[in-house]
This record gives C-alpha cells, sequence and structure tokens, in this order.
C-alpha cells in the first residue's frame, strides 16, 4: 500500500469509520505522505534540504511512471506549476482523501456508508471490511516507536515520515493510545517532534497547520 494509506487507515476509527483527527488536519498529513514517499524514494528532493524549517522549491529528479496512479499524478504535477513546498501540500491535498477511501474500497479494505451528524447532516464513513490490513503496519510503527535499536536496524523511512506528519498535525497522542501504546506516549511524542524537525516535508505541514490555527483564533 502507498504510505498515504496507511496513514489514513491510522487516522480513521475501524468501527465507525470516521477520521480521528479534524478533516482539514487529515488531509494535510496525506499530502505530506505522497511527497513523503516521493522525497524518500529519490524522486524529488528540494533546493536546501539541510533547511527543514525554509527549504527551497522542489526539482523533480526522476519522471519516470512509479506505477502508482496518485504517485504519477503528484510527480506529474510537480513538473509544472508553483514549486515551493507549502504551495505542493496544497495542490495535493485537494481529493487526496476521497481517493485514497475509494482506492481501499476497491480492494476490500474499507467499505463505504453515508452516515449523519446531528441527526440532519450526512458524513462519509469508511469503516474496515478487513480489519487486519493495519496490522502489519502498525505492528511497524510500534516496534520503530518503542525501540531504537529497532529504528537504527530497518531505516524504515516510511515509519519516520508517518511519524514525522502525526506530530505535524498534532495527531501522534490519538493514534498511539489506539494501538495501545498510552504508557509511552510521552516519549512517543518526544521522538515525533526530533522526527518532525529533521524533514521538510514535514516541517512544511506544520507551519501550515500553524497558520491555520493562527487564523481561526
Amino acid at each position: 500500500m502507498l504510505w498515504a494509506e496507511n496513514l489514513l487507515l491510522l487516522l480513521t476509527d475501524q468501527r465507525t469509520g470516521r477520521l480521528v483527527v479534524p478533516w482539514n488536519m487529515a488531509d494535510l498529513a496525506l499530502a505530506g505522505s505522497v511527497l513523503g514517499q516521493l522525497w524518500r524514494t529519490g524522486r524529488i528532493d528540494v533546493d536546501d534540504p539541510d533547511r527543514p524549517q525554509r527549504p527551497g522549491r522542489i526539482r523533480v529528479l526522476d519522471a519516470s511512471p512509479t506505477g502508482d496512479d496518485v504517485l504519477d499524478r503528484v510527480l506529474a504535477s510537480l513538473s509544472g506549476a508553483d514549486r515551493r513546498p507549502v504551495a505542493a501540500v496544497h495542490r495535493i491535498k485537494a481529493g487526496i482523501r476521497r481517493a485514497l477511501y475509494e482506492r481501499l474500497e476497491q480492494r476490500g479494505v474499507v467499505s463505504h456508508r453515508v452516515g449523519r451528524v446531528l441527526v440532519m447532516v450526512p458524513i462519509d464513513e469508511w469503516p474496515s471490511r478487513t480489519p487486519d490490513a493495519r496490522e502489519p503496519f502498525e505492528e511497524r510503527l510500534g516496534h520503530w516507536w518503542t525501540s531504537a535499536t529497532y529504528r537504527e536496524a530497518t531505516g524504515d523511512m516510511e515509519c519516520a515520515s508517518t511519524t514525522a506528519l502525526l506530530s505535524a498535525i498534532g495527531a501522534v497522542a490519538p493514534v498511539a493510545r489506539r494501538m495501545g501504546l498510552t504508557p509511552r506516549v510521552r516519549s512517543i511524542r518526544r521522538l515525533a517532534a526530533q522526527v518532525r524537525e529533521a524533514s521538510w516535508v514535514a516541517s512544511t505541514v506544520h507551519r501550515i497547520r500553524a497558520a491555520q490555527q493562527a487564523s481561526a483564533a
């Protein structure tokens, strides 16, 4: 599965099919996950990767097809329009959550139904059809969070990306608690903040979130 698909499953309650974070935060993280997968697999980079808080413009290093329509579509978009990281995240997030849910539905991982909020307001729900689909990644992520030896031995870039993005949207604690790691939340949050600060993708998502919160205050 795409890194963003695993992340979306983490952010979706298996039973209710609803997000465990605000939808706008989920969309930012999903966009960042797609961007992060392209970065970590050598397809893109930024002009100043050593400055996560102020990275340069995105450069496409390898525009050949990845074999995945979501990644290919984003990769193509990065070859033309505004290549600033903030602009890229905003562009990618449009429709990304629905597209990923529909892919998961087609594979039988989730099902789709329409629920109600406050009786009258319709809301899409995507409960798990195959609950164990998320278990392999959750197990990896749990090990990555709790074992420095495992982190160093595996060099798991997906776990690093997911951790950084969860920190960027303030979702480490709810996800960790749902994974049964409540006693380790404080140490996991510290780790996640460190990983976020080293990632230009997660730092970009974090800046967007901070700007949105400031404008809403």
